[in-house]
């Protein structure tokens, strides 16, 4: 299919569609030592599915639960860098595929369906005492915190201010016309509702959490600008911009200096 001829929602479905990255052998033997088990999965947010969810745990189950939210295209080994330092400090980590992500069948997902699979992954495991989340798993768990997730603590990487924003970046990386911004909005209301984009702004939504929160984004983060968690740092009262710098979108999750800040922080009681 030529991207020269896409409709609006062939472009909504090219947008959706997850870019996945592999997992290593390294990460994999990481998974295999540890609790692995399913959760049936039926969707109800588009795109859809029914399937079920991969999860993983790691620790004592009676230990407060930090759940470990991966982002577009990545998998649940993707934050296994905090699991030892957690579990050392007496908690348990939990991290789960999000819909057609790691070893999940699919080629779309939409951040609505990852909160949903999320919940069914809380329903399994308990609700957390804490959550990690990378670049559009801020997202979701944004959309689960405006509406189920109550937890003690969070911590934000690589967060994007607004859905919204990456509208053109997308057209544009994809060498489709920025004047087809507005039905590709159109389209996307026509799927998710007319209110998704107040939905998805994290800095319209995260002011009314009061949950003490601590977002790390590097300078230079060539997928999601270094402004956007700027943003949502000046919009959220109780959370605090820590910045980083030659990292990157995704090396800030396996830096031993920002594992152990994060996990410092979610040690502290408040």
């Amino acid at each position: 299919m030529s991207t020269e001829i896409l409709t609006p929602a062939e472009a909504l479905d090219l947008w959706l569609t997850v870019p996945r990255l592999p997992i290593s052998k390294r990460e994999r033997r990481i998974l295999d030592a540890a609790e692995n088990f399913t959760i049936p999965f039926q969707g109800l947010m588009p795109p859809g599915g029914d399937f079920d969810l991969h999860v993983t745990s790691w620790g004592n189950v009676s230990h407060p639960l930090v759940l470990l939210v991966h982002g577009w295209g990545g998998h649940r080994a993707q934050l296994v860098g905090f699991v030892k330092p957690l579990t050392a400090a007496s908690f348990r980590a939990v991290s789960f595929d999000a819909p057609a992500h790691g070893d999940l069948p699919g080629t779309r997902a939409s951040g609505y369906q990852i909160a949903e699979a999320m919940h069914a992954v809380v329903d399994k495991a308990g609700m957390p005492y804490a959550v990690i989340a990378h670049s559009l798993g801020t997202m979701s768990v944004t959309v689960a915190l405006a509406d189920w997730l109550n937890v003690q603590k969070l911590v934000f990487f690589g967060p994007m201010r607004r859905l919204e924003d990456t509208l053109v970046p997308f057209l544009k990386m994809n060498h489709l016309p920025v004047e087809m911004a507005a039905d590709l909005k159109a389209a996307t209301e026509a799927r998710f509702g007319a209110d998704v984009w107040a939905n998805t702004s994290l800095d319209l939504i995260l002011p009314k959490i009061a949950t003490p929160a601590v977002i790390f984004h590097d300078r230079d983060d060539d997928t999601t600008p270094y402004i956007s968690g700027v943003a949502v740092a000046r919009a959220w009262p109780s959370a605090r911009l820590i910045t980083t710098h030659g990292l990157g979108h995704r090396g800030a999750l396996k830096d031993p200096g920002v594992i152990r800040q994060v996990v410092d922080f979610i040690s502290t009681q408040t």
